[in-house]
């Protein structure tokens, strides 16, 4: 009989292999065959727990096998759901409940519980998460501001005198193309813009740093004279370049739908003459706000008219008592109350805010409407389903770009060859493409579209059913080999709920993840009885916690555990407990490779 440790390690080093060997049992699969046939037929909480095979099904998933029969338990669990913190299981301390609740939302999501899709509503919740997280970047504030600032006075630029005499503007320039102002000299700068790039040998072209090539090339004075800044080089290329090399993750609305925001505002803002006028066009004042760094969504009617009623000119009026001064600026340009029904003739309002909104909404620092929100929304949920193939979803640009951004990825920035890659690759092999990367968002994009795994009902897997079949196969294979040895259940349960772990009352409230523990300190059973604050202490002089989101650290921690618990509990008389701790695959003469080929062929 092998020992704890290596009969863990033939289970451990390929789950998905052994997790396959599981769901091949004949009971398994039954099981698991009427699950995926029938839940997507429940509507209700009544129906769930009124159908054993399913509920049972569901509730061994989440490792609460034990607690089915209790459906008034589970009943209340499941009525109050997971929204409010107060909710029945989010106190109870076993996070198990709060987990199985969150997966099966009745009370969130009603009779479309049972086909929340993971690559349809999952992925919507994702795109609007990173559209919200875009302004509470760090740096945005700064980055938005500089931009505002820089579209406001950039056109007024006529020469190079006039780009150095403005500190702001040439930071500015200088930032985006990648060179530090705090290292340039005057001189050298304007050595560069007066040579320009027409000739081959201008100090620019000279130059073996081809940042200056491209920034002169955009300052072009040389050759462009004064209209040097009123190109689209300067007008858009820099801005995007600046909040290129700024590194913010920002999602951007369709290009299309931009300039309709933009043709639509041009073609109706001199229709406004007052105040209420504005506020009586959510269109238009949603890009009015949004050129000044403001979103109409997050503000109550009350609040914008109190603001714009107020003024700039009274040092003590509503914007200007504001902390955050995008409000002066806004009223600033639409005020009313100094220039009354001719508000919106002025330039500030007819042009400078339509232009300020194009560039900032194309980089993705104006953030968009929640009409555009819905939209996009609406045209993903209804097409998503139809889509079968990694082709079929690169294929059409507006699915493509929802579900990449939601993923906190730029659908412009990122290569497509590499997006293929990402998605032909999978999340389930750990040597795929997104996996070999490192990188989260990349791996939750291909675990989301998991087309290797699932072929074309890839976009139609479904939270409440794939992911919970992947839990019931994990339980049932930590149970099915719980059987012969219980260290190596303990062990399979540990790897997987340790990396989750934040603190060691986790640990202590959870009796197999604390029987790990202890074991693997050395601490006999009776150390349980200890107070419970003096156990964290200890637990925490010994380990960093954070430690088990390092596999390597992990498996360490758990090939201490199998050795100390064989020492303990030996599956072999013979084996001493020097044996025992040193018996590692090198060591022994035999590999785990052929023990594991050994245990395929006694199976067959």
């Amino acid at each position: 009989m092998l020992n704890t440790y290596l009969s863990y390690q033939l289970i451990a080093r390929d789950i998905p292999k052994a997790i396959d060997r599981i769901g091949c049992q004949p009971l398994v699969d039954r099981e698991t065959q009427y699950y995926r046939d029938n839940i997507t037929k429940v509507r209700s909480i009544d129906e769930f727990v009124n159908d054993g095979r399913l509920f049972k099904y569901a509730m061994t998933a989440f490792g609460l096998g034990d607690m089915a029969y209790a459906r008034a338990f589970m009943v209340k669990a499941l009525k109050e759901g997971v929204s409010n913190p107060d909710s029945f299981a989010n106190k109870l301390t076993d996070k198990r409940y709060a987990e199985f609740v969150s997966a099966f939302n009745f009370a969130k999501l009603g009779s479309e519980a049972t086909v929340y899709s993971q690559a349809k509503q999952g992925v919507v919740k994702n795109y609007a998460l990173q559209v919200d997280l875009g302004p509470v970047q760090e740096g945005f504030g700064h980055v938005e501001s500089e931009t505002t600032y820089f579209l406001a006075y950039i056109p007024s630029v006529k020469s190079v005198d006039d780009l150095m005499g403005d500190q702001s503007l040439l930071t500015y320039a200088l930032s985006a193309f990648g060179l530090d102002p705090a290292t340039e000299t005057p001189e050298r700068i304007r050595q560069m813009l007066e040579g320009g790039v027409t000739d081959p040998q201008s100090p620019a072209n000279r130059s073996p740093d081809k940042r200056y090539a491209a920034f002169v090339a955009a300052f072009d004075f040389a050759q462009y004279g004064n209209q040097a800044t009123a190109r689209d080089e300067v007008l858009r290329g820099v801005p995007k370049a600046f909040v290129a090399e700024s590194g913010l993750r920002m999602v951007r609305p369709d290009a299309a739908y931009v300039q309709g925001e933009v043709n639509y505002y041009t073609r109706n803002i001199s229709k406004v003459t007052s105040i209420s006028d504005l506020l009586d066009d959510p269109r238009l004042l949603s890009v009015a706000m949004a050129a000044y760094g403001l979103d109409a969504d997050a503000e109550t009617p009350q609040h914008v008219r109190e603001l714009l009623a107020g003024g700039v000119a009274d040092p003590q009026s509503p914007a200007n008592k504001e902390a955050n001064p995008r409000y002066a600026a806004f009223v600033a340009a639409f005020d009313f109350t100094r220039y009354g029904a001719a508000t919106t003739s002025r330039p500030e309002v007819a042009e400078d805010a339509a232009r300020f909104y194009a560039v900032k909404a194309e980089l993705g620092l104006a953030k968009p409407g929640n009409a555009y929100f819905q939209t996009e929304t609406a045209y993903y949920q209804a097409n998503i389903g139809k889509v079968t193939s990694v082709d079929g979803l690169m294929a059409d640009k507006r699915l493509y770009n929802y579900a990449v951004a939601s993923f906190g990825l730029d659908p412009d920035a990122e290569a497509r060859d590499v997006i293929r890659k990402v998605l032909e690759g999978g999340g389930a092999d750990p040597d795929s493409y997104a996996n070999k990367t490192g990188d989260r968002r990349y791996i939750a994009f291909a675990t989301a579209f998991d087309f290797r795994a699932h072929g074309e009902s890839a976009t139609t897997y479904n939270a409440s059913q794939q992911a919970v079949v992947d839990k019931y196969m994990r339980q049932t294979l930590e149970q099915d080999a719980g059987q012969s040895n219980e260290g190596v259940r303990l062990a399979l349960y540990f790897q997987r709920k340790a990396p989750t772990l934040t603190n060691w009352y986790e640990v202590l409230a959870d009796k197999a993840l604390a029987s790990v523990v202890r074991t693997a300190f050395g601490l006999p059973d009776s150390f349980a009885a200890a107070d419970v604050d003096k156990q964290v202490k200890l637990f925490e002089s010994k380990i960093d916690i954070a430690d088990f989101a390092d596999p390597q650290k992990l498996e360490k921690f758990i090939t201490r555990f199998t050795s100390l618990y064989e020492i303990n509990n030996p599956t072999s008389p013979a084996l001493s407990a020097a044996s025992v701790l040193f018996a590692q695959p090198r060591t022994i003469g035999v590999s785990t490779d052929l023990l594991l080929a050994m245990q395929q062929l006694k199976g067959r």
